[in-house]
């Protein structure tokens, strides 16, 4: 929710309890119509539920499978999903570090849907974010790849892999790691003072 959206939400609270207060103290029916609509223009207003997609993996997991590929001398990470499963309009993808696997197989009959096709897009370092609350998550920036895809020969409807070089989910993680445990030293210090 942006600044501007923060403001204006709190100013239609506080318009809307003082309708009802003059409603109250006028006895007015008018103060309570005017009171009435306050509450259309508050929804407006309120954070969009959808502005994040987190994704698990199951065993039975038949749309999306993440996976480590040793490709020479570069490990990569594979999220595999049908088209269709991302929502590109969500401005972050967040996975959890404990959903990768080793077992390459389930990518393949997650990508048998769609007759083998396989579009490919590579996630860059400053793509990557740890979550701010959450440990374990990760997040993908889905407006820059997004950005990214205008050039390419293919549209987002039709990617179904997003390519992660573990060197950037490495330094990822341990800048996640780093301020977990900074906040953690934080906390011990203000717990003993």
């Amino acid at each position: 929710m942006s600044k501007k959206n923060v403001k204006l939400f709190w100013m239609f609270i506080i318009l809307f309890a003082a309708l009802l207060g003059l409603a109250a103290l006028f006895q007015s029916e008018m103060l309570i119509y005017a009171a009435s609509a306050i509450p259309i223009l508050i929804v407006l207003f309120l954070p969009d539920i959808k502005k994040y997609q987190y994704i698990r993996t199951t065993k039975n997991s038949k749309n999306l499978a993440i996976y480590k590929q040793e490709n020479g001398e570069e490990s990569l990470i594979i999220i595999a999903f049908q088209p269709g499963f991302l929502r590109w309009k969500s401005r972050k993808l967040f996975f959890h570090l404990n959903d990768i696997s080793e077992d390459s197989n389930r990518a393949a009959s997650v990508l048998q849907g769609h007759g083998g096709t396989v579009a490919s897009i590579p996630v860059l370092s400053f793509d990557l974010s740890a979550h701010k609350r959450k440990t374990g998550w990760i997040s993908i920036d889905l407006s820059q790849l997004e950005q990214r895809t205008t050039n390419l020969s293919y549209t987002t409807d039709e990617i179904n892999r997003l390519v992660i070089r573990m060197k950037d989910l490495e330094e990822t993680a341990l800048t996640m790691m780093s301020a977990t445990t900074s906040s953690t030293k934080n906390k011990n210090k203000s717990i003993s003072a």
